[in-house]
């Protein structure tokens, strides 16, 4: 191997997260409505069939197939959840690297009719509508959590400066709430949603 070699291999790479091959990759859509002339922020609630988070509130989206863009299963997550074909995405919001090894592309997206939905009860239970001046209004409370590694037990102190007293970073975690009438919002769904909140 050689120079040159290292710079034909590397010259056309674009870059992305490091490790990422060995992470989960979904995307998902903030989707935005117009209802009586005001601009609502569309949840879902998961139906309580499945076996992942039943009952869960979330936005449409799901899990990059194959060769699939973070767009692209975007936008094919909504049609399989809502039914919702014309819907205008408006921009990718910051990507999501979660401690749990995931990785979510949020986008904000604009449904132009609401006739459109047609949820699929499979994946769906309901959903609903918060006007988005409420949640510019409301803060989400927040809590601060502490995450603890456990270390494998053979884990090789003996490799490492001060062995089992090296002073290892501490890693915190925040949960955030919004509450909406006797819906609560929370976990990555509330994350993204501020951070939407946060660009407006």
């Amino acid at each position: 191997m050689n120079l040159e070699y290292i710079m034909n291999k590397l010259k056309d790479e674009k870059p992305y997260i490091n490790g990422w091959k060995r992470m989960r990759r979904s995307a998902i859509i903030i989707p935005l409505v117009e209802i009586d002339n005001e601009v609502h922020v569309l949840f879902e609630v998961r139906s309580k069939k499945l076996r992942s988070q039943p009952g869960d509130i979330c936005f449409p989206g799901g899990k990059i197939d194959g060769n699939e863009s973070p767009k692209e299963a975007a936008l094919r997550e909504i049609s399989e959840e809502l039914g919702v074909e014309s819907i205008n995405i408006v921009n990718e919001l910051d990507t999501i690297v979660r401690y749990d090894g995931i990785i979510i592309h949020p986008y904000v997206g604009i449904i132009k009719d609401l006739n459109e939905i047609k949820i699929s009860e499979d994946e769906v239970d309901h959903v609903f509508y918060v006007p988005l001046s409420y949640l510019l209004d409301n803060k989400p409370r927040v809590y601060n959590n502490k995450i603890n590694i456990e270390r494998d037990k053979e884990f090789p102190y003996d490799l490492i400066v001060n062995r089992e007293n090296y002073k290892f970073r501490e890693a915190n975690y925040r949960s955030l709430f919004y509450k909406y009438e006797t819906y609560n919002i929370w976990g990555i769904t509330a994350e993204m949603l501020q951070d939407f909140l946060e660009n407006l």
